[in-house]
Protein backbone atom coordinates (compact mmCIF):
# COMPACT_ATOMS: atom_id res chain seq x y z
CA UNK A 1 0.00 0.00 0.00
CA UNK A 2 2.57 2.01 1.05
CA UNK A 3 4.41 2.20 -2.82
CA UNK A 4 1.07 2.47 -4.54
CA UNK A 5 1.14 6.02 -2.53
CA UNK A 6 4.34 6.77 -3.19
CA UNK A 7 3.73 5.76 -6.97
CA UNK A 8 0.91 7.96 -7.10
CA UNK A 9 2.37 11.00 -5.25
CA UNK A 10 5.43 10.85 -7.89
CA UNK A 11 2.60 10.49 -10.94
CA UNK A 12 1.03 13.69 -9.47
CA UNK A 13 4.21 14.95 -9.65
CA UNK A 14 5.32 14.32 -12.87
CA UNK A 15 1.93 15.39 -15.07
CA UNK A 16 2.11 19.09 -14.69
CA UNK A 17 5.80 19.07 -16.06
CA UNK A 18 4.91 16.58 -18.67
CA UNK A 19 2.15 19.11 -19.69
CA UNK A 20 4.70 21.54 -20.76
CA UNK A 21 6.71 18.99 -22.60
CA UNK A 22 6.68 20.17 -26.16
CA UNK A 23 7.72 17.25 -28.72
CA UNK A 24 9.20 17.99 -32.22
CA UNK A 25 10.89 16.27 -35.65
CA UNK A 26 13.55 17.65 -37.38
CA UNK A 27 15.42 16.41 -40.33
CA UNK A 28 19.22 17.41 -42.09
CA UNK A 29 22.15 16.71 -43.54
CA UNK A 30 24.82 15.30 -41.71
CA UNK A 31 28.80 15.77 -42.72
CA UNK A 32 30.63 12.64 -41.15
CA UNK A 33 34.30 11.52 -40.80
CA UNK A 34 36.49 9.19 -39.25
CA UNK A 35 39.23 10.75 -37.54
CA UNK A 36 42.56 9.27 -36.84
CA UNK A 37 46.20 9.63 -35.97
CA UNK A 38 48.66 8.39 -38.86
CA UNK A 39 52.28 9.42 -38.19
CA UNK A 40 51.96 12.50 -36.11
CA UNK A 41 49.31 13.91 -38.49
CA UNK A 42 45.78 13.52 -38.06
CA UNK A 43 43.98 12.24 -41.50
CA UNK A 44 39.87 12.34 -41.82
CA UNK A 45 37.98 10.85 -44.38
CA UNK A 46 34.80 12.52 -44.62
CA UNK A 47 31.21 11.73 -46.70
CA UNK A 48 27.49 13.24 -46.43
CA UNK A 49 24.89 11.79 -45.16
CA UNK A 50 21.67 12.79 -43.39
CA UNK A 51 19.82 12.60 -39.84
CA UNK A 52 15.98 12.57 -38.99
CA UNK A 53 14.62 12.72 -35.29
CA UNK A 54 12.26 13.10 -32.80
CA UNK A 55 12.74 15.12 -30.35
CA UNK A 56 11.24 16.44 -27.05
CA UNK A 57 11.89 19.75 -25.25
CA UNK A 58 11.54 19.35 -20.97
CA UNK A 59 11.14 22.47 -19.07
CA UNK A 60 13.67 22.41 -16.03
CA UNK A 61 12.67 25.72 -15.03
CA UNK A 62 10.16 27.79 -14.46
CA UNK A 63 10.58 30.46 -16.92
CA UNK A 64 11.88 27.94 -19.56
CA UNK A 65 15.03 29.33 -20.11
CA UNK A 66 16.66 25.77 -18.82
CA UNK A 67 15.57 22.76 -20.49
CA UNK A 68 16.20 18.56 -21.54
CA UNK A 69 16.24 17.98 -24.79
CA UNK A 70 16.24 14.27 -25.64
CA UNK A 71 15.97 13.11 -29.06
CA UNK A 72 16.05 9.62 -31.16
CA UNK A 73 17.53 10.25 -34.49
CA UNK A 74 18.23 7.88 -37.38
CA UNK A 75 21.47 8.79 -38.97
CA UNK A 76 23.54 8.11 -41.92
CA UNK A 77 27.43 8.57 -41.65
CA UNK A 78 30.80 7.38 -42.34
CA UNK A 79 33.98 8.26 -43.48
CA UNK A 80 37.40 6.34 -44.48
CA UNK A 81 40.47 5.36 -42.40
CA UNK A 82 43.56 4.04 -42.99
CA UNK A 83 44.34 0.36 -42.39
CA UNK A 84 48.15 -1.48 -41.70
CA UNK A 85 49.49 -2.40 -45.48
CA UNK A 86 51.73 -4.78 -44.04
CA UNK A 87 48.89 -7.34 -43.21
CA UNK A 88 48.23 -9.32 -46.12
CA UNK A 89 44.80 -8.28 -48.27
CA UNK A 90 44.15 -5.08 -46.51
CA UNK A 91 43.06 -2.37 -47.89
CA UNK A 92 45.52 0.44 -47.59
CA UNK A 93 42.18 3.32 -47.54
CA UNK A 94 38.69 1.90 -46.61
CA UNK A 95 35.34 3.72 -47.07
CA UNK A 96 32.58 2.79 -44.96
CA UNK A 97 29.28 4.55 -44.84
CA UNK A 98 26.73 2.91 -42.88
CA UNK A 99 23.85 3.61 -40.00
CA UNK A 100 22.86 4.35 -37.07
CA UNK A 101 20.51 4.93 -33.91
CA UNK A 102 22.01 7.92 -32.14
CA UNK A 103 20.10 9.26 -28.45
CA UNK A 104 21.81 12.98 -27.68
CA UNK A 105 20.62 13.86 -24.31
CA UNK A 106 21.17 17.27 -24.32
CA UNK A 107 20.92 19.74 -21.73
CA UNK A 108 19.85 23.57 -23.50
CA UNK A 109 19.63 26.97 -22.05
CA UNK A 110 17.44 29.67 -24.25
CA UNK A 111 18.01 33.23 -24.69
CA UNK A 112 14.46 35.04 -26.00
CA UNK A 113 14.94 38.37 -27.99
CA UNK A 114 11.08 39.40 -28.74
CA UNK A 115 9.53 36.24 -30.66
CA UNK A 116 13.25 34.13 -31.55
CA UNK A 117 14.43 31.70 -28.97
CA UNK A 118 18.38 31.25 -29.60
CA UNK A 119 19.48 28.16 -27.72
CA UNK A 120 22.88 26.66 -26.82
CA UNK A 121 22.73 22.92 -26.15
CA UNK A 122 25.09 20.43 -24.85
CA UNK A 123 24.92 16.92 -23.74
CA UNK A 124 26.20 13.08 -23.62
CA UNK A 125 25.44 11.08 -27.07
CA UNK A 126 24.53 7.65 -27.59
CA UNK A 127 25.23 5.67 -30.81
CA UNK A 128 24.66 2.12 -31.71
CA UNK A 129 26.03 1.10 -35.26
CA UNK A 130 23.52 -0.93 -37.42
CA UNK A 131 26.55 -2.06 -39.72
CA UNK A 132 30.54 -2.24 -40.14
CA UNK A 133 32.45 -0.70 -37.48
CA UNK A 134 32.32 -1.29 -33.17
CA UNK A 135 28.15 -1.18 -32.87
CA UNK A 136 28.15 1.11 -29.97
CA UNK A 137 29.76 4.69 -29.63
CA UNK A 138 29.52 7.20 -26.36
CA UNK A 139 30.25 10.80 -27.36
CA UNK A 140 29.42 14.52 -26.56
CA UNK A 141 27.35 16.77 -28.46
CA UNK A 142 26.95 20.17 -28.43
CA UNK A 143 24.88 23.18 -30.89
CA UNK A 144 23.29 26.23 -31.35
CA UNK A 145 19.44 26.56 -32.57
CA UNK A 146 17.62 29.57 -33.49
CA UNK A 147 13.49 28.96 -33.10
CA UNK A 148 10.69 31.36 -34.64
CA UNK A 149 7.01 30.23 -34.65
CA UNK A 150 7.51 26.83 -33.78
CA UNK A 151 10.14 26.18 -36.33
CA UNK A 152 13.34 25.76 -35.92
CA UNK A 153 17.29 25.53 -37.37
CA UNK A 154 20.34 23.76 -35.81
CA UNK A 155 23.75 22.48 -36.02
CA UNK A 156 25.14 20.59 -33.54
CA UNK A 157 29.06 18.88 -33.67
CA UNK A 158 29.10 15.17 -32.45
CA UNK A 159 32.69 14.25 -31.26
CA UNK A 160 32.85 10.16 -30.63
CA UNK A 161 35.17 9.48 -27.85
CA UNK A 162 35.61 5.07 -28.24
CA UNK A 163 37.66 4.00 -30.95
CA UNK A 164 35.18 2.53 -33.78
CA UNK A 165 37.36 -0.23 -35.10
CA UNK A 166 35.90 -3.65 -34.92
CA UNK A 167 39.11 -5.78 -35.69
CA UNK A 168 42.27 -3.81 -34.46
CA UNK A 169 46.02 -5.38 -36.03
CA UNK A 170 49.51 -4.26 -34.91
CA UNK A 171 50.19 -0.90 -35.25
CA UNK A 172 46.93 0.38 -36.46
CA UNK A 173 46.17 3.37 -34.50
CA UNK A 174 42.42 4.46 -33.11
CA UNK A 175 39.42 5.67 -35.46
CA UNK A 176 36.69 8.06 -34.05
CA UNK A 177 33.81 8.79 -35.48
CA UNK A 178 32.84 12.76 -35.95
CA UNK A 179 29.52 14.34 -37.28
CA UNK A 180 28.31 18.03 -38.05
CA UNK A 181 24.65 17.97 -38.39
CA UNK A 182 22.52 21.32 -40.37
CA UNK A 183 18.82 20.50 -39.46
CA UNK A 184 15.31 21.85 -39.79
CA UNK A 185 12.71 21.42 -37.36
CA UNK A 186 9.26 21.77 -35.83
CA UNK A 187 7.88 22.14 -32.24
CA UNK A 188 4.40 20.71 -31.90
CA UNK A 189 3.54 23.49 -29.20
CA UNK A 190 0.60 25.56 -28.37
Amino acid sequence: MRKIGLLLIAVMMILPAMAQVSFGVRAGGAYSSLIQKVEDTYEAGARFGFSIAGLADIPLSKNKKWSLRPEVAFVNQGGAYYSNQDIHGMALHNKCWYYSLQIPVNVAYTFTFTDVHLSVFAGPTFDWSLKDLKPCDFGMNVGLSVEYSNFFFSVSSLCGMIDRRALKRDGETSVYQNNVTFSLGYYFRK
